[in-house]
């Protein structure tokens, strides 16, 4: 008697051989490779996915900075265009030319605290923007244009806080002149540089990740597409090109083996078996011979026993016509 909990040893080795048919395996591995690409692609969507949203804002937000970084140093520089025509006008405003054609030092004095005032917003605003970009040479010609535009506004400070346009000093007038540096407009034009390969290389960088991630995307539903062929359609076309044959093999091809189509495969071929069978057993009874019996494939056979009892009423039809003549 067996013990609960324990197989038979005739049932285990009808378990162990069937573990070890290799047909069995083959259609085991066969799953388990189907099974591991489904999980592949599903993962590779997914981080793929999870890689495009994540990268998309920050490409995003780079075009967005380059934008903003651009109009700033446009707005400096028409800024310091107008502040320089300001202060050639103010160093010949004593010439009654001059002053006929409309160059007056108030308005220019004005003109200049104003857009002084907007070319120290736009430095002010290009600082806070960039000032947490991690390059290190960009970060060299951000501190080289805040020190030039400082000692550029140093020099214009005591004019600019008199409140007496008529009275400017030297160094004010000297401000876009000064030989004894780098001037501002190298420092703008040295900035530009490093931001423009700075701004570069992170949409490049963003780009490229963005084409890795679609391309994982196209991979991942490539391969589910994929296996949705050879899961429904391939074995479609192969169950087709199965039926198109005068014989159906017992043994189901290659590509329907392992799928749920195999025993669909298997009861046409039965099926077709079967009718042939038929047609033999026909045949025979046609030609007056006597066929043998349709062989039953299990004791519910409804063909068997059906072809059992027409060669049984056959024999007495037979016997009959004997005794008749």
């Amino acid at each position: 008697m067996e013990g609960r909990g324990f197989e038979s040893p005739r049932r285990l080795q009808k378990r162990l051989a069937l573990w070890n048919n290799p047909r069995v395996e083959s259609t085991r591995l066969r799953r388990a490779v189907n099974n591991g690409l489904w999980a592949f692609a599903i993962t590779l969507i997914v981080a793929s996915g999870w890689g495009f949203w994540r990268t998309l804002p920050f490409v995003q937000q780079a075009l967005r900075r380059v934008a903003s970084a651009q109009q700033q140093l446009n707005q400096l520089e028409s800024a310091l265009v107008r502040m320089e025509r300001c202060l050639l006008g103010l160093a010949h405003a004593d010439t009654p030319k001059v002053r006929y054609v409309g160059y007056d030092p108030t308005p220019l004095h004005a003109e200049l605290t104003r857009v002084h005032r907007e070319a120290d917003a736009a430095v002010r605003a290009l600082l806070a923007a960039l000032s947490g970009v991690p390059d290190l040479a960009f970060q060299q010609q951000l501190i080289r244009l805040e020190l030039e535009w400082a000692q550029t506004r140093s020099r214009l400070a005591d004019y600019l806080t008199t409140g007496k346009p008529e009275q400017i000093s030297l160094s004010a007038l000297r401000t876009f002149s000064f030989r004894g540096q780098d001037t501002l407009d190298e420092a703008i034009q040295g900035f530009k540089r490093a931001y423009q390969e700075q701004a570069e290389k992170e949409i490049r960088d963003g780009l490229r990740a963005l084409t890795g991630s679609v391309a994982g995307l196209w991979v991942g539903f490539g391969i589910i597409i994929g296996l949705m062929w050879r899961r429904w359609a391939s074995p479609v076309h192969w169950l087709r090109h199965a039926l198109a044959q005068s014989t159906l093999e017992p043994v189901a091809p290659s590509p329907l083996r392992g799928t749920e189509w195999e025993p669909l495969y298997q009861k046409l071929a039965f099926q077709a078996r079967r009718l042939r069978e038929v047609e033999i057993f026909m045949r025979d009874l046609a030609m007056g011979r006597t066929p043998e019996p349709i062989a039953s494939t299990d004791p519910t056979d409804a063909l068997a026993r059906s072809s059992g009892w027409l060669l049984k009423r056959f024999e007495e039809l037979r016997s009959q016509q004997r005794r008749a003549v």
